[in-house]
């Protein structure tokens, strides 16, 4: 792999940027926003929406909080302007700006049986025939690697058509299975060989029972890296997003949860098994997880029943009218006091949070912790390479929102790209707001291999808050011309914080690309 460091022309009056290699020390954020999308409810389930913000009382960790920011989102978002010919985004938005929430409906195949996807599928038709135009809906599919089936759209026809004709496939990332008489059931009929040699049935059932683990671990492993894919592609979406999750076991660790709940996404967990013949303690047993995972995300579990279409239904539909309330947790409350005094480094400890309201007769859900990373001084060996392989994701991320204007003349692109300041999560210090991010660019051919260099820069920031503040309106802005190596079809762009993980990519198809025979 080759990086050649790229001489990039900022467009930043009066701001200081100074390019540095990727080695030099980064940073994290400690006094980012924590924001918490809220659902109130009055005891018939009935959205109530006319909260304000001295209504609410925020608590971390049982310390109550000064609330900093407040939203409303039951209004009518406003039409989103559209795009020049030429111009490429990462921002997930409907084209109509149309009202309602954005929503995902999730088929998973790899945690699920072949005859409960079928179902699932036959019942989101169902659902999508019956529900009101309006949301913006996605609908992905999990296997080895999530695939999209159709991105946020309000289209109900799109929808169908897409799902009608949806066939999943496995990708390129799975293993083979564990091959099928090491993975026949523990508990099947013996075989006449069964009877004739025990030890040799017995060995066979525990390589059955640990095939029945690997596959498991490998399933739960799949999932996690994928749901965190998905929590990255959503992130840049402002306001609630529920994640409708259909399948039969939802294995998800901690770090995957923090990640959907950072992007401010609920799950909505529904069981493809349906309602099932057992002991009460048996299905308590199954239902606690799934509930639990709808819980701490702020969304609502659907355990237990055969009509999957209503969850499928409920859950779009779920979160119409909620709030959006923000607050600045102090350094302390981040960090591990003790570890300090044992001389070790600071650590991240989890955040309980707790809303209240003062008016009687509320329900309110809302994601139930977080957790803030403390400081480091170095997150990987080679944080760039580690940015070049967030390149290879099947959809682009959108924790940092980009959008980029491109011209071609010949071999040659013009390109400009423009980005929030926000995102990138600047530490207040000394009376300036600082920090750094990377920007990673590559071409790519049809084959998916990469076309000539890499290029990567490395941007620091030393803003006064005039400057800070300008930015955080009309956003950071860069241009650069690149030349286009032989056989490449698209651009791949990236802009990240390695000290936050926060990342945002872009695809630029070059077929869309304007095309200028004038020289310059």
């Amino acid at each position: 792999m080759i990086l050649r460091r790229g001489s990039f022309f900022f467009i930043l009056a009066s701001a200081s940027l100074m390019a540095q290699s990727s080695g030099d020390t980064t940073f994290r954020s400690t006094t980012r926003l924590v924001q918490v999308s809220v659902v109130a409810q009055d005891m018939d389930g009935k959205p109530v929406g006319d909260l304000r913000r001295e209504d609410f009382q925020i608590l971390d960790n049982g310390t109550p909080q000064e609330i900093r920011l407040f939203l409303s989102e039951s209004a009518e978002p406003p039409p989103p302007d559209p795009l020049a010919p030429g111009t490429f985004t990462n921002r997930i938005a409907a084209a109509d700006g149309s009202r309602g929430g954005y929503s995902v409906i999730l088929f998973d195949n790899l945690n699920t049986g072949f005859e409960h996807t079928a179902r699932a599928r036959m019942k989101g038709l169902e659902a999508l025939t019956a529900i009101p135009p309006g949301d913006k809906i996605a609908m992905y599919s999990l296997w080895c690697q999530f695939q999209v089936i159709r991105e946020f759209t309000a289209d109900r026809d799109s929808l169908l058509r897409q799902l009608h004709a949806f066939s999943p496939g496995a990708g390129a990332v799975c293993n083979a299975s564990a091959p099928e008489e090491e993975t026949l059931p523990v508990n099947r009929p013996p075989s006449l060989g069964d009877l004739i040699d025990p030890g040799a049935a017995s060995a066979r059932a525990r390589a059955a029972a640990d095939a029945a683990r690997i596959a498991s671990l490998q399933a739960g492993t799949v999932t996690d890296r994928e749901i965190m894919l998905i929590a990255d592609h959503l992130a840049g979406i402002p306001g609630r997003k529920n994640l409708i999750w259909i399948a039969q076991k939802f294995p998800l660790s901690p770090a995957a949860l923090q990640r959907l709940s950072n992007a401010g996404i609920a799950v909505y967990p529904v069981d493809a098994i349906g309602s099932t013949i057992a002991l009460a303690g048996e299905k308590e047993a199954h239902a606690a997880p799934i509930r639990a995972l709808a819980r701490m995300t702020g969304g609502v579990a659907y355990v237990d029943r055969d009509d999957v279409d209503v969850a499928i239904r409920e859950s779009l539909q779920d979160g119409h009218i909620s709030y959006t309330v923000g607050f600045y947790p102090s350094e302390e409350l981040g960090q591990d006091a003790k570890a300090g005094k044992r001389g070790g480094a600071p650590r991240a400890i989890p955040h309980q949070l707790s809303i209240r309201v003062n008016r009687p007769g509320v329900v309110l859900r809302y994601r139930t912790g977080y957790k803030i990373e403390p400081p480091l001084k170095a997150l990987s060996a080679s944080p760039v390479e580690d940015l070049i392989q967030a390149l290879n994701r099947p959809v682009d991320a959108t924790a940092i929102g980009l959008t980029a204007s491109a011209v071609r003349r010949q071999d040659r692109l013009d390109l400009t790209v423009s980005f929030d300041l926000a995102s990138l999560d600047l530490t207040p210090s000394g009376g300036s707001w600082k920090g750094a991010a990377e920007v990673v660019a590559r071409f790519m051919t049809p084959e998916g291999v990469w076309a000539g260099d890499t290029l990567s820069q490395t941007m620091t920031f030393n803003l006064k808050p005039a400057h800070y503040a300008s930015m955080l309106q009309n956003g950071v802005a860069y241009h650069k011309e690149l030349k286009i190596p032989a056989k490449a079809v698209e651009l791949k762009l990236l802009v990240g914080n390695v000290a936050s993980g926060k990342i945002g990519t872009l695809t630029i198809p070059l077929s869309e690309v304007d095309l200028r025979t004038q020289e310059k």
